[in-house]
Order: C-alpha cells, then sequence, then structure tokens
C-alpha cells in the first residue's frame, strides 16, 4: 500500500529520482540518507501522504498529543530537502537537522546532529529551537503515522464570524476585554477598514499590558500589514516589539525588519526555493510564481506576462516599464 495521497496538484512532488540524484544529495548534505526515505521516494519523490499526524510526547501546534503531517518533501531545491540551509540560517533552526516537513514556525526533521547516517526525527520549533523526539528512526515514525479525525462543528448558527466597526472596537477597548480585543484585532488586521485609524489602535495597543494582546498586534503586522501600514506606523511598532518582555513578539519586530528590507538578492533566493513571491507596487498587488510548466508575473486577476525559464521572469518581467530590479526598492513584500 503506498503512503502518497493520489492527487492532481501537489507542490511537494518532485521529478523521480536517480541513483545519482540521492548520490548528489547526500554528498551535498554530507549524511546517509535512512533507506525508508529513499524507499519511498524511489516510489515518488515527495509530496502529500495518505496519513495527517504522528504523536508527540509533548503539546505542539497542531495538539495537546500529535503533529500534522500531510506531506514529505522528497530531494530537491524547490520544495525539498536541498532548501534546508536556507531555511536553517533563515528560521535560526538548529544546524545539524534536515527538515522535511513544516511552515517556518515549526517543523519536523532528521536529527543528524550527533551522527551521520541512521537519524532520530524530531519536532522543532523555531522561536525557541526546543526539540521533541518523535520516532528513533524514520521506519519507526511512517509506521505510527495514522489520521487524525478533524473536528466538526455546527455552523448552523452556532459560530458567526463578527466585522467589528471602528465603533465597535473602540467600545471594547473601553471595556478592556481582552479575548474579544484578540478576536477583533485579527479581523481587523484582514479587512477593508481605515488604515490611518487602525495604526493608531495597534500603536496603542502594542503597549498593553496583556501579552496575549501585544502578542496579536505584532502577529497582525507581520502577516497582514507590513505593506498597507504607512512607515512612521511601521517605525514606532516595531521599537516598541524590539523592547518587549515577551521573546516572541521581540522575534516577530526582527521578522518585520526582515520583510521590509527584503532585497531583490533574496528575491532571487527566494523564487528558486518557494516558486512564488507576493508583494505591493503602489497600491496594487503582485505574485511571481511557477504553475502550468511556466513561470508568471501575475496580479489578483490574472498572468500578465509569462516565461520558459525563472531567470528569463526575473530579467525580462516589466511592470510600468521598469523591470524588477528596477522596481524593488519601492515594492513591499506581502
Amino acid at each position: 500500500m503506498t503512503i502518497w495521497k493520489a492527487t492532481e496538484s501537489d507542490e511537494y512532488k518532485l521529478k523521480p529520482l536517480t541513483v545519482s540524484d540521492i548520490k548528489d544529495a547526500e554528498e551535498r548534505l554530507e549524511v546517509r540518507l535512512p533507506k525508508a526515505y529513499l524507499k519511498i521516494l524511489m516510489e515518488q519523490n515527495g509530496g502529500q501522504i495518505v496519513y495527517n499526524a504522528h504523536s508527540s510526547p509533548e503539546p505542539t501546534d497542531w495538539g495537546e498529543n500529535f503533529v500534522q503531517v500531510e506531506y514529505i518533501m522528497g530531494i530537491g531545491k524547490e520544495n525539498g530537502i536541498l532548501g534546508n540551509s536556507y531555511f536553517i540560517k533563515e528560521w535560526g533552526v538548529p544546524e545539524g537537522l534536515i527538515l522535511f516537513n513544516g511552515d517556518c514556525h515549526s517543523w519536523l526533521a532528521f536529527d543528524y546532529r550527533k551522527v551521520q547516517s541512521d537519524p532520530e526525527i524530531v519536532y522543532v520549533k523555531s522561536d525557541s529551537g526546543k526539540l521533541v523526539k518523535l520516532a528513533s528512526s524514520f521506519e519507526e515514525f511512517l509506521s505510527n503515522l495514522y489520521v487524525e479525525e478533524e473536528e466538526e462543528f455546527d455552523f448552523d448558527g452556532s459560530f458567526e464570524y463578527k466585522f467589528y466597526s471602528q465603533e465597535e472596537f473602540e467600545r471594547l477597548l473601553e471595556k478592556n476585554e481582552s479575548e474579544e480585543l484578540v478576536i477583533a484585532l485579527g479581523t481587523l488586521s484582514q479587512g477593508d477598514v481605515d488604515e490611518e485609524w487602525l495604526g493608531k489602535q495597534l500603536v496603542l495597543l502594542s503597549k498593553h499590558h496583556d501579552p496575549y494582546i501585544r502578542s496579536e498586534v505584532a502577529s497582525d503586522v507581520w502577516n497582514y500589514l507590513t505593506y498597507r501600514l504607512d512607515d512612521d506606523t511601521l517605525l514606532q511598532l516595531i521599537e516598541t516589539f524590539r523592547v518587549d518582555t515577551d521573546s516572541d513578539i521581540r522575534m516577530l519586530g526582527e521578522m518585520i525588519v526582515e520583510k521590509l528590507n527584503y532585497s531583490y538578492d533574496q528575491l532571487k533566493v527566494d523564487i528558486h526555493l518557494r516558486s512564488m513571491v507576493s508583494f505591493s507596487l503602489n497600491g496594487s498587488i503582485y505574485h511571481l510564481n511557477n504553475h502550468s510548466g511556466q513561470w508568471h508575473l501575475s496580479d489578483s486577476e490574472r498572468d500578465l506576462q509569462s516565461f520558459g525559464t525563472v531567470e528569463e521572469l526575473l530579467n525580462q518581467a516589466v511592470i510600468e516599464g521598469k523591470t524588477l530590479e528596477q522596481i524593488w526598492n519601492e515594492v513591499k513584500i506581502l
């Protein structure tokens, strides 16, 4: 029975492997990859799997006793384990790990810190660097995968997505309703709102006594607002985040700075690794992405220009008569 999930669209399914590909990967990574891992990759080189979970001895981002495992990376640079060094550096993951699943904030990895073959399988948090052992081998890891049933919710009136007006939000501020403030912040940050007004609320709440609220402010700015808020507001928020007593908030502040200072050289690295980068220019949103065998410059509705290679995309794509390199100092990364 195959571990791989049959699906038409799978960004983690890479080109079929050869023995030479495996040898080159092991030489580059300076390890011996697990036999059980190579066995499933010879059937299919990475992709979504028919399981979605593995048990964990400690609470994780996904639950009290499990980690989510919906795909396994194969051997390749884009969406594969050969992009490992970039993510290790970018997210502060301990050296010696080879990541095969993750979302930048947490990962599953082969642990080669003390060995060059037969690694343990670990769960690792990017912010703390904490590692939790999940299995003694990849073979054991595979044998313990299972399907975690998704929690079912009754949407027949039991749950309502609430949109908050400015007046409702300001009333919450007066009452200091922390839990609902956090919900309202997330909603407003993703909605159509007066950004000058929202920026003032964020600056105020970035100094709130409740770290739960401060963390929501920092997270919302990082996820949704770096390209929408004005520079003065962002500067005030960054300076506040940098001196926060909470290490996660300080880290988010640094991540916001990195996003604001995102260079054209970094774009050239990321587009190879992630196959998609989105940015704002003069109020319009653009995407650089790979699909249907081509590389594209797109807006929110359609592909604007298409190219055969990523190098052609980087060198020949034009917005408002300028190349990507020429306009890059004016863009804001999403």
